[in-house]
């Protein structure tokens, strides 16, 4: 199953690079997943990685929103509470804050954000 979301995200990080390249340095990843050794792991939450963190951020700001936080998830795949407490907070500061399944999703969401 991990496969299919990264896949997914490899397929709308392009996407966007060649629709909005102008803007294709703001969209961001945050490599938070992952299995990591735990020396790494207190390492990165020593610096600050917070658990639950969404697998998109775009920094750029829409007539109605700050910025565009996106979560990818398969068909099935469940929000983890951690990630249910981000969204909470992103979208209580006016941030928009999407549940993305599908490529198709992916593109409705970011060209209707792109249009506010």
């Amino acid at each position: 199953m991990r496969h299919i979301e990264e896949n997914m995200q490899i397929a709308c990080a392009r996407w966007f690079g060649l629709q909005y390249p102008r803007y294709a340095q703001l969209l961001h990843h945050s490599p938070n997943g992952g299995r990591r050794n735990y020396i790494e792991a207190a390492r990165f939450k020593a610096m600050g990685t917070k658990a639950g963190f969404p697998d998109f951020v775009l920094f750029h700001p829409s007539t109605k929103h700050h910025a565009l936080f996106i979560e990818l998830k398969t068909k099935t795949g469940r929000q983890s509470p951690e990630q249910k407490e981000w969204q909470k907070a992103v979208e209580a500061q006016g941030y928009r804050y999407e549940v993305v399944r599908t490529f198709e999703q992916f593109y409705d969401i970011v060209t209707d954000y792109m249009r506010e």
